[in-house]
């Protein structure tokens, strides 16, 4: 254990000396900022109109006034940009740090030396994990810190108790999605022979999980796939698309993510409660769990066969 605790110590410190990860986690922490800003500005446009309206009424005699429409939409809808950011920057920033977890070290030599020394090949992968993982969660705290502070700068509407876990579980799921990126970037950071390819590969990945499958699962609704809708509202059977859902629907990491996160932060009050959210989309977590798994082992693998000397994985 003290082994693991030693390799994520390096590991969190490499990591926030890496000028590519200071970019890429800055920019998404102010594309965040900006997204609750703009939330920030509708809500307030759309109250100071109101009241506007509503006081030249009660100027010309009329009192009977409709109901402030701010009211009609919930807390949470004000966040539902985080859902592309995190889809596209937090998965693509995963990636890099998970690529450079190894291709640093492999470069530098340390790795060589590491495998000279009593360390266990699981306490090498552990190690690397945990530091990114706390590096990561690091980052989806900060932007959770931000959902949060900024709810309370709307006007009328601030964060309930069903609104606050249904933050926490979008931060924790997205965690977990980008999660999945980073062992991607790690993995082939094992297996490339190249730095370029290590990085390529995960690169080529990632567009496919978060472009090419999903707008092939909503592709009779091209705008669902950064706007999600539900399944039922995209079917149409008898056509390309309807067997391509039924296939890659199932499979269909990014999709999946962008509609659980369309649900637990809804646009809509009269919305389904957070048990039916994840009582409905069970399997879909059951997928990205599998697929995280799956991802440690294969690392594990990996790791078994590379040859420390010629720094290559043996077939």
């Amino acid at each position: 254990m003290n082994q693991i605790m030693v390799i994520a110590h390096s590991e969190i410190k490499n990591l926030f000396r890496e000028r590519v990860f200071f970019l890429l986690s800055t920019v998404f922490l102010l594309m965040t900022i900006a997204s609750s800003f703009i939330g920030w500005t509708t809500y307030s446009t759309t109250n100071a109109v109101y009241q506007a309206s509503v006081t030249y009424l009660h100027q010309q005699g009329v009192f009977q006034i409709p109901t402030n429409p701010v009211l009609s939409f919930p807390a949470l809808a004000s966040f539902r940009n985080v859902i592309v950011y995190i889809f596209l920057i937090g998965s693509l920033m995963a990636i890099i740090i998970g690529n450079r977890s190894f291709i640093r070290e492999r470069k530098s030599g340390i790795l060589q030396l590491l495998f000279t020394r009593p360390v266990s090949i699981s306490s090498i992968i552990l190690g690397k994990i945990m530091g990114i993982s706390v590096v990561l969660l690091a980052v989806i705290s900060l932007t959770a810190i931000v959902s949060i502070i900024s709810s309370l700068l709307l006007p009328l509407k601030h964060l309930g108790g069903v609104d606050l876990v249904n933050l926490i579980i979008f931060y924790s799921y997205s965690f977990c999605y980008i999660l999945l990126f980073a062992f991607l970037g790690l993995l082939f950071a094992i297996t490339a022979k190249s730095e370029s390819l290590a990085l390529f590969v995960p690169v080529c990945i990632w567009v496919g999980v978060s472009f090419v499958m999903p707008e092939l699962v909503t592709g009779q609704t091209p705008t669902a796939l950064l706007n999600p809708v539900t399944m039922d509202a995209v079917t149409s059977p008898g056509n390309f698309f309807a067997f391509m859902q039924s296939i890659l629907a199932p499979v269909s990491i990014g999709w999946h993510y962008t509609s659980i996160g369309s649900q637990l932060l809804p646009a809509t009050i009269d919305s389904k409660s957070t048990i039916d959210i994840l009582l409905e989309n069970k399997n879909s977590l059951i997928v990205l769990i599998i697929t995280l798994v799956g991802s440690y082992l294969l690392m594990l693998l990996q790791l078994q066969k590379y040859d420390a000397i010629n720094d290559t994985v043996n077939e």
